[in-house]
């Protein structure tokens, strides 16, 4: 007997296994309270990450939990099934760790990363977040021994989160450099929002503000096993090489 293959149904089933494939991320950071601009910008999708600086904190004895968890009651609402956050170095209400673990506990769908990682499992994919707060000034760090520490703790991942570019410093670029993510995302400096592609990694600033008003989009991409797909790339800014400090 002859076999007839329905190319038309052939189609269809190649395009839902791609879809199985992939994971759909979507990058913010730098919001500094005005993160409600965005929402007519955010589509649903598999994971949100922000790589910090959600609130407008100056100094060490800013403690204003009021923009914190007006920050988690938005972000634990958006349509994602994985909601991933650092600190940045505005983010000073996050020295206050008793406090703001209490807080972060009214908000299980969401996950802080401080030196550490989570691991998301997406149809047939697992992906590795490492997340930290690494910052040459401001909160969090400040000396260069602290860095050389801070760096030294950054483990193996799929996608790597920081506060800081790592352009600012070599000790950031050369943990990179090692450890090769598919993907690193920070924020920090708002004027370089954009992308790069460097030996294989896909550098992200997805900083969302600039000069207290919501200017840059979110940046979106996909992954599969074997690549990583900027989403509406010809509007994204593209670095090359990276920019200046």
């Amino acid at each position: 007997m002859e076999a007839h293959v329905n190319t038309q149904q052939c189609s269809k089933v190649s395009a839902a296994v791609e879809n199985v494939n992939k994971i759909n991320i979507t990058f913010i950071s730098d919001t500094h309270e005005h993160h409600q601009f965005m929402d007519g910008d955010l589509s649903p999708g598999d994971v949100i990450v922000h790589s910090g600086d959600f609130t407008n904190g100056e100094s060490s004895t800013d403690c204003d939990f009021n923009s914190v968890r007006q920050f988690l009651d938005w972000f634990s609402k958006l349509p994602f099934k994985h909601k991933i956050f650092i600190g940045g170095n505005h983010d000073h209400a996050l020295q206050f760790t008793d406090q703001f673990d209490e807080l972060l506990n009214q908000y299980p769908n969401v996950n802080y990363l401080f030196n550490s990682s989570v691991t998301v499992s997406i149809n047939i994919q697992q992906l590795k977040f490492y997340g930290s707060p690494f910052n040459t000034r401001g909160m969090f760090y400040f000396s260069e021994e602290d860095l050389h520490r801070q760096a030294a703790l950054i483990q193996p991942c799929d996608v790597l989160i920081t506060h800081n570019m790592p352009y600012d410093t070599e000790i950031l670029q050369n943990k990179v450099d090692q450890i090769k993510p598919r993907i690193h995302a920070f924020g920090h400096m708002h004027g370089h929002w954009g992308v790069n592609i460097r030996d294989g990694v896909v550098y992200i600033n997805s900083s969302s503000v600039s000069h207290h008003v919501y200017k840059n989009k979110p940046i979106r991409v996909n992954l599969d096993q074997q690549k990583v797909d900027i989403v509406d790339f010809e509007n994204i800014t593209y670095w090359d090489p990276f920019p200046g400090k």
